[in-house]
């Protein structure tokens, strides 16, 4: 319980930080983005705070980096490259600290090698079919290399939710006539960085 309290504090100071840069990449930030964009960091807190302690720091580059990227996504259905490559950046360094601090190189090799799937995937699918967009390609190795740290079934497992928790919300946008199939509206960045964050708790909870 104390851990998940300091988790939601760190996420409630985080705050105000993330929605000013979600307001800095949009031209319009609605009040209910603001309202979601400080439920999902202040969750997200609580969720890492019991994560094991040598992937905090994934927790937190996430937290701060990817949660803007998917708001934003969410809203004009692009993800900035300040939000993405730093991100990937900071994953990179997190994977190779942890290993070897935990001395546990394969665990390291394994993420980065999780983040090149999940980015051949997502590019090979963007070169064949237009789709995803760009933005979502530069993402993707940042979520394979979190994925990656816990294991391969949390690699491929978490491609497939990410695909299926899409379509779900793809769904739902178009009978809300926010999003439209044909026409390659429906963003992918939410599902991704959802996927990361309840995959990587689901794991540190099970050990």
């Amino acid at each position: 319980m104390v851990r998940l309290a300091v988790g939601l504090a760190v996420g409630l100071v985080l705050t105000p930080a993330v929605i000013l840069m979600v307001r800095r990449s949009v031209t319009r930030l609605p009040r209910w983005a603001v309202i979601a964009t400080a439920v999902a960091v202040s969750a997200a807190g609580a969720a890492v705070a019991v994560w094991p302690p040598v992937t905090i720091a994934f927790g937190v580059a996430f937290a701060a980096l990817a949660i803007p990227a998917a708001v934003v996504d969410g809203l004009e259905h692009r993800i900035p490259d300040r939000f993405s490559l730093p991100l990937c950046g900071a994953v990179v360094v997190t994977a190779l600290a942890a290993a070897v601090v935990s001395n546990d190189f394969g665990s390291g090799l394994r993420a980065v090698a999780g983040g090149a799937a999940w980015g051949a995937a997502l590019l090979l699918s963007y070169l064949m079919t237009g789709q995803p967009g760009p933005g979502d390609v530069k993402l993707a190795p940042s979520v394979g290399i979190l994925l990656g740290w816990f294991g391969w079934p949390w690699v491929l497992g978490g491609l497939l939710a990410t695909y299926v928790l899409t379509a779900v919300m793809g769904l739902v946008g178009v009978l809300l006539h926010r999003y439209s199939f044909r026409e390659g509206q429906v963003p992918m960045g939410p599902s991704m960085v959802t996927v990361a964050f309840v995959c990587g708790t689901i794991a540190a909870a099970s050990g």
